[in-house]
């Protein structure tokens, strides 16, 4: 990891990894009403089409224990902006890659830590795919990653998360 293609190769993977932890079951206390989660998402940016059927809340269960991700999708030509909150027990894992990821900063990308709404986030942008990633550690238990494809800074996933309430987000999973 010590080579831009090699960051960008993590920054993807990490990515993934958290946008498809539905696949890890948690084991924590339920929230009363996920669907809670949602009405975070239920935002309006300017330039920006919200994908039919979004957002959504998806509950995972899987052997007996419960995940729950809401997500949002918006568009602009080409762009595409993707919005998770996701809430679950096995999200600590995640939470602690986050923090432990290489920063850098050069020609091709870069990679550093933020405060957003008084929250520890990691701002990746990859210049040349022109993608970009945002992760805001809510809680020890709640990621809230945004991911920005076809864009030329990260300008648009600062605007998003600016319009979610992060502290009552985290007062709602306490």
């Amino acid at each position: 990891m010590t080579n831009s293609s090699g960051r960008r190769g993590c920054a993807i993977l990490l990515a993934l990894a958290v946008l498809l932890m539905g696949l890890a079951p948690a084991s924590h206390a339920e929230l009363k009403d996920p669907q809670k989660l949602v009405s975070f998402l239920k935002i309006e940016l300017p330039g920006w089409q919200v994908k039919e059927g979004y957002p959504k809340l998806e509950r995972i269960t899987e052997k007996g224990q419960t995940y729950v991700e809401a997500q949002v999708i918006y568009t602009s030509g080409k762009s595409t902006l993707t919005a998770v909150i996701m809430e679950g027990a096995t999200i600590s894992e995640e939470v602690d890659k986050v923090r432990k990821f290489p920063k850098a900063d050069n020609e091709k990308e870069y990679c550093r830590t933020n405060t957003v709404q008084g929250f520890e986030a990691l701002e990746i942008y990859e210049k040349a795919n022109k993608t970009g990633f945002l992760f805001i550690l809510v809680a020890d238990h709640c990621l809230v990653p945004i991911q920005a494809k076809e864009v030329e800074n990260t300008e648009v996933l600062k605007d998003l998360v600016n319009k979610i309430n992060l502290p009552q987000l985290a007062a709602l999973l306490k």
